[in-house]
């Protein structure tokens, strides 16, 4: 399942080829409304207020579930493109073919992968018309990458002509380098993930003890149109920031097409 449109509320959630029902929707909007209104109790928020900020989080959480399985779908792919570079370049050093290589390096893939769909496309089209740069466009499509383009731009001169120095410049490829680079950078931004998290805790923990310091001494002012105002803004404003940060670190494409 693609994709969860709930018409009646016009939603709609991109799940990227995971399975997500709207019965997994339900559950997590009830876990998400329910801690949401535990916070809105605890600051004392009237019923009107309380709505706006759940009403809030049910339009917002798409994003959040979207931008979950677009991580998932992104560092699946990464790690796809990373088997298939290593092992194409053993198994292509190895046979000298590129048909052969495809063909072991499909056995690594689970069926249900989009690297294992390109590869097969791949292996037919060569079956079929013996194009080389159109069988091996169906991967680079879905994992756009210079290296890829590099790589594949020599096992075809391998395929075609032959030479020592293909298979030496195979090795010449800095594709270690990149990959490197791109672990760290994933490593970085789950660090400040885990920052946001604790920095959102603690904006709402220290906007509890805000509230609570006026429990003995001037309750009544809960009541206080003003008091609501601003509570409301501050909670609201913490939600939306950190649905903002939050979707700003996972909707990010690992393989870019300038790397």
């Amino acid at each position: 399942m693609n994709a969860i449109a709930l018409k009646k509320r016009h939603l709609s959630i991109h799940t990227y080829g995971y399975d997500y029902t709207k019965q997994d929707f339900i559950i997590t909007v009830s876990l998400f409304c329910t801690l949401t209104a535990v916070i809105c109790f605890l600051h004392k928020l009237n019923v009107l207020y309380t709505l706006i900020v759940l009403a809030t989080l049910v339009c917002l959480l798409p994003l959040l579930i979207s931008g979950f399985f677009l991580y998932k779908k992104e560092k699946a792919r990464f790690e796809a493109y990373c088997r298939y570079f290593e092992y194409m370049k053993i198994y292509f050093k190895t046979y000298k073919k590129i048909k052969i290589a495809l063909e072991h390096a499909k056995e690594l893939f689970p069926d249900r992968s989009l690297m294992y769909a390109c590869i097969s496309k791949a292996i037919h089209e060569i079956s079929e018309s013996g194009d080389y740069a159109k069988a091996l466009a169906y991967i680079e499509k879905e994992f756009h990458n210079s290296y890829l383009r590099r790589l594949h731009q020599l096992f075809i001169t391998g395929e075609q002509h032959g030479s020592d120095t293909v298979y030496e410049n195979l090795d010449l490829i800095n594709y270690e380098a990149w990959k490197e680079d791109m672990r760290l950078h994933q490593n970085r931004k789950r660090v400040f993930r885990y920052m946001l998290y604790g920095m959102t805790l603690f904006a709402l923990a220290l906007s509890y003890y805000g509230v609570a310091m006026f429990a003995d001494s001037a309750a009544m002012i809960y009541h206080d149109s003003k008091y609501q105002l601003y509570t409301f803004l501050d909670v609201e404003g913490i939600l939306l920031l950190f649905m903002l940060i939050y979707t700003s670190f996972v909707n990010k494409k690992w393989i870019r097409s300038d790397d």
